[in-house]
């Protein structure tokens, strides 16, 4: 008997334990105006924590870019590339997704979100100068952002609303998962001083395409790229 149980033991401690399934990264590309290279130039994803709806977020490092070869006088380009464990534990992370609704929609009007149950995480993009060392963007420190993102979604939705002054009408799809969500600002000739905002989901074989970072500007009236509209 206490021979088997010897047996059964190595049997045991000899078989591997398997490895938690590879997760592929997802490899972002960025162009953004041509920038002075210095050591403490930094391209990072980032995400935001909200321990509790009393307290303000907090920025969480997820992943920094690669910064390629600068074209000096136009475009400078930078990749990054996000750990895939990493975005899979982002999605059960409770502290990041929340209720779209009367979150990302806080202060707007006329809102409507189909279903409005739906949960999101956002991921955010920044060139910067970390000054301070702390591998994050602080205010003084940012030189470009995006108002694209790399969203998850618990499921797939659609949203509308008007802004505050109501000069600007939003409306989105996202899909279900993780995806790039595209940020576009339209000003229609016909309507002075009022703006068209979409933020959808593009598909994934258009996910390569460069995501440009710019000074910043207010995602309701701006594109922000070479700024102005587009």
């Amino acid at each position: 008997m206490a021979g088997t149980g010897v047996a059964l033991l190595t049997l045991l401690t000899a078989c591997p334990r398997p490895y938690p399934p590879y997760v592929p990264p997802v490899t972002l590309n960025f162009q953004f105006p041509a920038t002075p290279v210095t050591p403490d130039l930094r391209l990072a994803a980032f995400y935001f924590e909200q321990d509790s709806p009393e307290v303000t977020a907090k920025a969480k490092l997820l992943g920094t870019g690669y910064l390629s070869t600068y074209n000096t006088t136009t475009l400078s380009t930078g990749t990054i590339s996000m750990d895939g464990s990493a975005l899979n534990a982002l999605k059960t992370n409770a502290k990041c997704v929340l209720p779209f609704k009367g979150g990302e929609t806080t202060g707007m009007q006329n809102v409507v979100v189909t279903p409005d149950t739906v949960k999101t995480c956002n991921v955010y993009f920044s060139l910067f100068r970390d000054t301070n060392g702390n591998s994050l963007p602080e205010t003084t420190e940012e030189l470009h952002r995006t108002h694209d993102l790399y969203s998850y979604a618990s499921s797939a939705f659609t949203y509308s609303f008007t802004s505050p002054d109501s000069r600007s009408a939003e409306t989105g799809s996202r899909v279900a998962g993780w995806s790039v969500v595209r940020h576009e600002v339209l000003q229609p000739s016909d309507t002075p001083n009022r703006f068209v905002v979409t933020m959808n989901s593009v598909p994934a074989a258009d996910e390569a395409i460069a995501i440009r970072l710019h000074p910043d500007s207010d995602r309701l009236t701006s594109m922000g790229a070479n700024g102005g509209l587009k």
